[in-house]
This record gives C-alpha cells, structure tokens and sequence, in this order.
C-alpha cells in the first residue's frame, strides 16, 4: 500500500516558504524543529483552539489569520515546515562555510573521522 499523498494548494506553499525562511533568517531553526516535532500529533486540537481562542482576533487580519491557521492545522504541512527549514538551514550552512572556511567542529570531525 502507498503512503496517502495530499495536494497542498499554492497559497498554503507561498506560506510555508515565507515561514521557513524567516525563521531561519533569524536563525531559530533548532529550536522552531524541536517545537513542531513535539505538537505535530496536536495539530488538528490545537488548530481548532486556536480558531476558538483567536476568534475575536482574526478580523483584524483579515483573511491572512484564517490562511495562516488552515495551513498549520494540517500535520503535512508542519511536516513540510520542518523539511524546508532543514533544507534552508543547510544551505546557509554551506554558503557560510564557503566564504568563512570549515568551522572548528567540521575541522575537527573531518581529522577525527578521515580514513588515513
């Protein structure tokens, strides 16, 4: 049996990228992992209280806020999230390492773990 494949439209993609990179820019990635990893099975629950406790909000954000929780009710998007987040952090990883050179702890692993 294949695993289900859900169709994630382009606004809920847009989103996601947005997300993704603006908390790597802030270089939060670790710790915006670490927190969806743990609520990713709550996702529906925490979906439907965040429509019950933001309710009297979501006018105000215009369509954005009911965008915004659509998107990350859904347990494949988180997914995506964190997935896009990986992706992004590694390549300012290696972006970084081409202009600064290998860190120590890359210097290091390579000596450690180097076939002689």
């Amino acid at each position: 049996m294949s695993p289900k494949r859900v169709e994630i439209s382009e606004m809920e993609r847009e989103l996601i990228e947005k997300v993704a990179r603006k908390i790597v820019d802030m270089e939060l990635e670790g710790v915006a992992i670490m927190l969806l990893q743990t609520i990713k099975p709550l996702t529906k629950i925490g979906g439907e209280l965040a429509y019950f406790y933001l309710a009297p909000f979501l006018p105000l954000l215009e369509d954005k806020g009911y965008e915004f929780l659509d998107t990350f009710e859904k347990r494949e998007n988180i997914e995506l999230l964190i997935r896009r987040m990986e992706k992004l952090s590694k390549e300012r990883s290696k972006e970084k390492e081409k202009i600064q050179g290998p860190s120590f702890l890359n210097k290091l692993k390579k000596k450690l773990f180097s076939s002689r």
